[in-house]
């Protein structure tokens, strides 16, 4: 079965209906007695189930979807381990282990080398992160991954051209090349300011919702240089 893994790596839903039993945003000893009810019930799917409930609170509570993600690995599935692993470095992200997380994006990749019709956020996933934390022994990996990993269509989305203009505008100005950072900044701010996604019936699909975040405000500032250093710039 051809399977193009697309979606993040949690599948997070807003809503709660009664098939949704796997996507608890929270995280209480009733609410695992619940869901440890009914996977033993499933038969077929419970790999994926683990794997999903992990994904909804690998930043609420790490260690409970670290351990749900390991419970996944143990049962031997191979159907969603990218997005496993993403789940997994989201998580270690939230414990504050940057180089774990680093480590499970380079797996998820790894496999998705072996395995092309998988494809997760870790193409981008990974190259935020390196911006974000300036992992300089990174970038050259980083912009490798911005460059071969993406077509033309991938870019569809604001949020996709966002995070990817908006990665290389941060590596590329830690790097000293300033001109090349501010066009990727700009063209980053560009994609943040767009109200719609290009799809007719998903008009609220892929937005940047907040680019108010320390990424956002270091895109801001590349595109946006300080009135002093314009007039250094005079002198």
């Amino acid at each position: 079965m051809v399977r193009r893994e697309t979606v993040g790596c949690s599948g997070k839903r807003s809503s709660m209906g009664r098939d949704d039993w796997y996507r608890n945003t929270d995280w209480t000893p009733a609410i695992e007695a619940a869901f440890r009810a009914k996977l033993k019930r499933s038969r077929t799917m419970r790999p994926q189930y683990l794997q999903i409930q992990a994904g909804q609170i690998a930043s609420s509570h790490p260690e409970v979807a670290l351990a749900l993600i390991d419970e996944y690995f143990e049962t031997g599935d191979d159907f969603v381990v990218p997005s496993a692993l993403c789940t997994k470095a989201e998580a270690m992200l939230a414990l504050g282990k940057v180089q774990e997380a680093l480590d499970a994006y380079r797996q998820a990749l790894a496999w998705e080398d072996a395995h092309p019709n998988f494809i997760t956020t870790a193409r981008i996933d990974l190259p935020k992160l390196v911006a974000e934390q300036r992992i300089e022994s990174e970038y050259d990996f980083a912009l490798d991954i911005l460059t071969t990993r993406f077509k033309a269509s991938d870019h569809q989305f604001p949020s996709m051209r966002y995070y990817w203009n908006g990665s290389c505008a941060l590596i590329t100005h830690e790097r000293g090349e300033v001109a090349e950072a501010k066009e990727f900044a700009d063209r980053a701010l560009r994609a943040a300011a767009q109200t719609e996604s290009p799809f007719r019936y998903h008009r609220s699909v892929g937005i940047v919702k907040d680019a108010s975040d320390e990424f956002g405000t270091r895109i801001k500032r590349i595109a946006k240089p300080s009135k002093l250093r314009s007039l250094f710039r005079l002198i």
